[in-house]
């Protein structure tokens, strides 16, 4: 014992880090800012947030005015967030992004809102073959094909298209972003077309006016180098291919 503790303090002398616990690298807590604006104008408008964390399994809700502070709260780690945006005049929109930067200490993100028509059409409109028309209120859990009763609206407006033009065929097209395993992302985009075709022959329309493809990744709208470009990939379209 006599002999112990001189060496242990000679090794403390030589090298301090021997009595030392190795330094923790502490996570920066991140400010997490949000706003919208007009898909057209890029003017910011008043919308009211709902904002889920996964990790956190917390969920967060404010609001914003026109030209007023971003809404904002603290992250305290890595998370993915999914975001539901409402406001007047506008269709509401969901956004699901994945906030990785834990050293950071703002994160801002801003909302493009697409103005709702005074009076939507019940049926599409100013069909061409070939002509592609995005489905931006069809919405699906997060990584599954599991159709949301959110989506029904729009798709009986499709269902009300077809029956007005009875020799309309289609193809309904699912696409995602570049993330994760494209094995897995070509699997989901050809479930999530499936799933509509299914909804449609459900509710009247003939199967053979309908055709199911997932494409994944491999037709981006934009390139995927922002959240705001993924998100404009993670979608389901129908192309007209014969009137």
């Amino acid at each position: 014992m006599r002999l112990l503790l001189p060496l242990l303090f000679w090794l403390a002398i030589m090298n301090p880090g021997y009595s030392q616990q190795k330094t923790i690298r502490q996570h920066q807590s991140t400010l997490f800012k949000i706003s919208a604006v007009d898909d057209k104008t890029s003017e910011e408008v008043a919308a009211n947030f709902t904002i889920r964390a996964q990790l956190a399994k917390k969920t967060f809700n404010g609001q914003t005015r026109p030209s007023g502070q971003p809404y904002s709260f603290l992250l305290n780690q890595t998370d993915t967030l999914t975001v539901f945006v409402k406001s007047p005049g506008y269709y509401d929109t969901e956004e699901v992004m994945a906030i990785s930067c834990d050293t950071c200490t703002d994160y801002a993100y801003v909302v493009r809102l697409e103005k709702a028509e005074p009076k939507a059409d019940s049926i599409f409109r100013n069909l061409q073959v070939n002509k592609t028309f995005r489905l931006d209120n069809v919405y699906f859990d997060q990584s599954s094909y599991v159709l949301r009763s959110e989506s029904y609206p729009q798709l009986n407006k499709l269902i009300k298209t077809l029956r007005a033009v009875p020799k309309l065929v289609i193809e309904i097209a699912g696409h995602t972003d570049n993330v994760g395993d494209r094995r897995l992302n070509q699997y989901l985009s050809e479930n999530r077309a499936r799933v509509i075709r299914t909804y449609l022959v459900t509710n009247g329309i003939a199967d053979a006016r309908l055709r199911a493809s997932g494409y994944g990744d491999t037709r981006p709208a934009a390139p995927n180098d922002s959240e705001e470009n993924k998100r404009k990939n993670r979608r389901v379209e129908f192309v007209v291919l014969a009137l």
